[in-house]
């Protein structure tokens, strides 16, 4: 008879643990529902998606500097791959899950400003220009990582038409410091 209860008890247990599992790994009501209730942010990546189908058809010759340090070099040319030009761009996404509850959004006719509240997250500010039509001009990013080995600060610009610009400061503790430009003008 004992032997028959183990049995049953066995089966019993394994049921729960089941139970208990199938419900851990299915996301709760709630976190459902606070992520359908995540406010949308202006959409970056498309934004420069749409630019680099725009830049790769038109094939614009472009004025393109790049600085590291003390070095220099101006050069024009025509960019052979806009993805991996403007990739820093594309890879900004206001609505990353790690921002939600974080972004402060302050907006008036002609811009649009984010600010990070959490000095954790890699972003500092984004700011949005917009034309006289409301459409986006001009973006600018301002990014900082900071770690016990280095602190990176970041600078990011394009305007529609006119020129993108990254600029990187680096500070590592065993290598020292390091500038980076690149700038392209139309």
């Amino acid at each position: 008879m004992s032997l028959h209860i183990n049995h049953k008890l066995f089966k019993i247990l394994a049921a729960v643990i089941i139970t208990a599992a199938f419900y851990a790994c299915n996301p709760s009501k709630k976190s459902e529902q606070a992520a359908i209730n995540q406010e949308k942010f202006f959409d970056i990546p498309t934004f420069f998606q749409r630019e680099i189908d725009s830049l790769a058809s038109a094939n614009p010759e472009i004025n393109k500097t790049v600085k590291k340090d003390d070095q220099e070099e101006t050069k024009k040319l025509k960019i052979k791959d806009w993805a991996v030009e403007l990739s820093s761009f594309q890879a900004i996404d206001l609505n990353k899950p790690a921002y939600a509850g974080f972004v402060k959004v302050d907006r008036t006719d002609s811009l649009i400003q984010y600010s990070f509240t959490n000095p954790e997250l890699d972003l500092s500010c984004v700011r949005i220009k917009l034309d006289a039509q409301g459409n986006p001009h001009m973006i600018s990013v301002e990014k900082q990582v900071k770690n016990t080995l280095y602190k990176t600060s970041e600078f990011l610009a394009y305007e529609k038409n006119g020129f993108y610009l990254v600029e990187k400061n680096q500070q590592v503790k065993v290598m020292g410091d390091n500038y980076y430009k690149v700038q392209g003008e139309f």
